[in-house]
């Protein structure tokens, strides 16, 4: 795991938990324990508060600027499908069927210190503003 990963996996452990990580075809994955979920979210069509989260980290990274994050297919939001969501970009390391969802931060500025600047904990928390927006 390059340097740069392995510090900010301490970020996301710090801020989330039990975070898992994977390496495939060059690219970092993480997986975060279930992340919590604005109210009208739905998983088999009953109220979910919160539901796992996977994310892809591209090779380049911190230079490419992380996009998409994944939860299980099928989620709703207020029974109807999310909009800007599809199959996921690759190969996802983790088991599930997952969907998709298009997702970027506005601004993006990483620093050498990844306790400055923008980080992928930085990141995984601005996933609650996308999935505030519902469908």
């Amino acid at each position: 795991m390059r340097a740069r990963i392995a510090a900010e996996y301490a970020l996301l452990r710090e801020g989330y938990g039990a975070v898992e990580h994977a390496e495939a075809e060059g690219w970092d994955w993480f997986r975060l324990p279930p992340y919590p979920l604005p109210e009208g979210w739905l998983a088999g069509g009953a109220p979910c508060a919160a539901a796992p989260v996977v994310f892809p980290v591209k090779p380049e990274y911190p230079g490419a600027t992380p996009y998409g994050f994944l939860m299980p297919a099928g989620m709703t939001f207020r029974g109807a499908a999310p909009n800007n969501t599809g199959a996921p970009p690759k190969t996802v390391p983790f088991p599930g069927d997952w969907m998709h969802f298009s997702w970027q931060c506005e601004e993006w500025q990483a620093c050498n210190d990844p306790k400055m600047g923008a980080n992928l904990l930085t990141w995984v928390r601005s996933f609650a503003e996308r999935l505030s927006q519902g469908a």
